[in-house]
């Protein structure tokens, strides 16, 4: 049964996957612009605020927001690539998460978290 040939509710996995990885670029990259646009506030309009050390956490939670984020599209594509021929793991002995769905919706949750936060703990000095 070719795509055309499915059911118009039933999404291919292989579409799942990509609007995933998709969804995490951009969670990435709004945090990686959210955080230079903090710094660039962080160092003109905070720059004498008693407030400024509590933007700089929250640039700094912006930053591991995006990392978290990387890591997570990092777990998808080795989920989608171990039953492939071509997959070799390059992880060594290193530290290494379990590659499976709940550990990656448990990494995108915590990168959400820590986008918000850092969002709120940069804007809380401007609105105060």
């Amino acid at each position: 049964m070719n795509s055309f040939q499915r059911d118009k509710n039933e999404v291919g996995i292989d579409t799942i996957a990509v609007l995933s990885f998709d969804f995490l670029k951009q969670l990435t990259t709004l945090s990686l612009a959210a955080a230079g646009g903090a710094i660039t506030l962080t160092e003109t309009v905070l720059k004498d605020s008693e407030l400024r050390p509590l933007a700089i956490v929250g640039v700094a939670l912006l930053f591991c927001a995006a990392i978290a984020a990387l890591q997570v599209q990092q777990i998808l594509v080795e989920r989608l690539r171990k039953d492939t021929d071509k997959f070799e793991d390059v992880a060594f002995k290193r530290f290494k998460l379990p590659r499976t769905a709940n550990s990656e919706r448990m990494i995108a949750g915590i990168s959400f978290g820590m986008f918000g936060g850092g969002l709120a703990l940069v804007l809380l000095p401007l609105f105060r």
